[in-house]
């Protein structure tokens, strides 16, 4: 059976318990010191983790702490992947969904785990204004009838990124007036739609922030995988050092095409198992509406020992 690792994003916190899931684990402790140990060498100030997680949800996610929310998950992903390692071995395939890459990229060894942390906190200490440009939407259409082309040919006429995470779910960012008006337009089409952040990750109206750490990021060192990478961006393998930090530098201001890259992780590469690192849970409901033959496994449950929910990932 080939195996594929999926790293969640941002969202990985937003429930209490998803957060609380694995803070048992050693791995996951030891990443916690080390990275708390860094904030403070190279930051100057104590910080603790565990007092963090136990933030309401709008706190933890604020402008203000985006930056150590990542950090945490990171933490959480990384000592995560690496017991299971320890336990079965190394998957196939390693992906990361939007802030996943990180954890991905450190558990494949292409990235050290004190350059994680302290690259992604130092790179994202300038964004204020951010939350002015605009923010992100969930669209979700309904089960009969999933997103035609017609559909997203009117979302780029209207100036919106679109990410598609399933045939019928989408996450679309952009500037507030443009998002406004794709609200209107799914009320007419019978779309449920949910705010996500306040600010538009995953869109060209990022890159002015990007380009304004690009000479500073190119000190950013980056190795070979040990571990083949998969891009969830361009639903194509990551091999090249230098490919690698390219998309790291840009993977905020790029869609994210999940459902494409699965697919073709699949089909190409023959993937039949995919194991979802957590905390969330979220990519297993996206799982079950991407068209492929393959079944999905929580890392919670392969720690556990017990006998995983082997349920079919797509149909």
């Amino acid at each position: 059976m080939a195996t594929a690792f999926l790293f969640p994003g941002l969202n990985a916190l937003l429930r209490k318990s998803d957060r609380h899931r694995f803070l048992h684990l050693p791995e996951v402790q030891a990443c916690f010191r080390r990275a708390e140990a860094i904030i403070q060498e190279r930051f100057g100030y104590r910080f603790s983790f565990r007092e963090f997680l136990e933030l309401p949800a709008e706190d933890i996610y604020s402008l203000k702490n985006i930056s150590l929310a990542a950090v945490a998950i990171c933490c959480i992903q990384t000592g995560v992947a690496r017991r299971l390692r320890d336990q079965s071995g190394d998957p196939d395939w390693v992906m990361g969904c939007s802030l996943g890459d990180l954890a991905r990229a450190v558990f494949a060894g292409t990235y050290t785990f004190e350059d994680a942390v302290y690259n992604h906190i130092h790179f994202t200490r300038s964004i204020e204004g951010i939350d002015k440009i605009g923010r992100n939407i969930a669209v979700l259409a309904p089960k009969t009838a999933p997103f035609s082309v017609e559909d997203y040919a009117w979302f780029e006429q209207n100036n919106v990124d679109v990410s598609c995470l399933t045939p019928r779910f989408l996450n679309i960012g952009g500037r507030y007036a443009d998002l406004d008006e794709v609200e209107r337009h799914a009320k007419n089409k019978g779309w449920n739609v949910m705010r996500i952040l306040d600010y538009p990750v995953h869109s060209r109206y990022i890159l002015p922030y990007v380009q304004a750490v690009e000479n500073d990021f190119a000190s950013v060192h980056t190795e070979y995988p040990r571990v083949p990478i998969f891009s969830s961006l361009s639903a194509q393998p990551l091999n090249d050092p230098q490919q690698i930090k390219q998309e790291f530098l840009l993977s905020i201001t790029k869609p994210i095409h999940w459902s494409r890259a699965v697919q073709k992780l699949v089909q190409d590469h023959h993937i039949d198992c995919f194991v979802n690192i957590g905390p969330c849970r979220s990519l297993k409901g996206l799982m079950r509406e991407i068209p492929v033959q393959a079944v999905m496994v929580e890392a919670a449950d392969l720690i556990a020992g017990a006998m995983p929910d082997r349920e079919l990932a797509g149909v």
